[in-house]
């Protein structure tokens, strides 16, 4: 019991500590949109959030996409040259604290068991 209300409390001060950009893409992935970053043979490499009925996406800060890398809330599949983040579990349980809607990520809870993506 104790376990749970210490995730709970975790939870919370994770969620009093991300940014607008943070909570916004990870609103938006929990929608079903897409994170993805699309490198080049330069060197260059960007982040754009892609929306379920539009491919050109949104770019997102490389800034933004560390940070939600380190605290653990998304994982990339680590694909060349895009690559698409997924929500873990923790990242999933926070997405559900911020919003209302319903939670549908593309996620590696959603491949079938011993499938990994891609």
């Amino acid at each position: 019991m104790w376990n749970l209300w210490d995730r709970l409390r975790r939870l919370r001060r994770l969620r009093a500590d991300l940014r607008g950009e943070e909570k916004q893409v990870l609103v938006s992935m929990a929608a079903g949109q897409r994170l993805r970053s699309h490198r080049y043979l330069d060197g260059t490499k960007i982040y754009l959030l892609h929306a379920l009925e539009d491919d050109r996406g949104q770019p997102v800060a490389a800034e933004t996409v560390a940070s939600l890398r380190r605290r653990g809330l998304i994982e990339s599949n680590m694909k060349f040259p895009v690559a698409t983040y997924l929500l873990t579990d923790k990242g999933v349980a926070l997405a559900r604290r911020l919003t209302r809607e319903a939670v549908r990520p593309l996620s590696s809870r959603n491949f079938p068991s011993g499938a990994g993506p891609g």
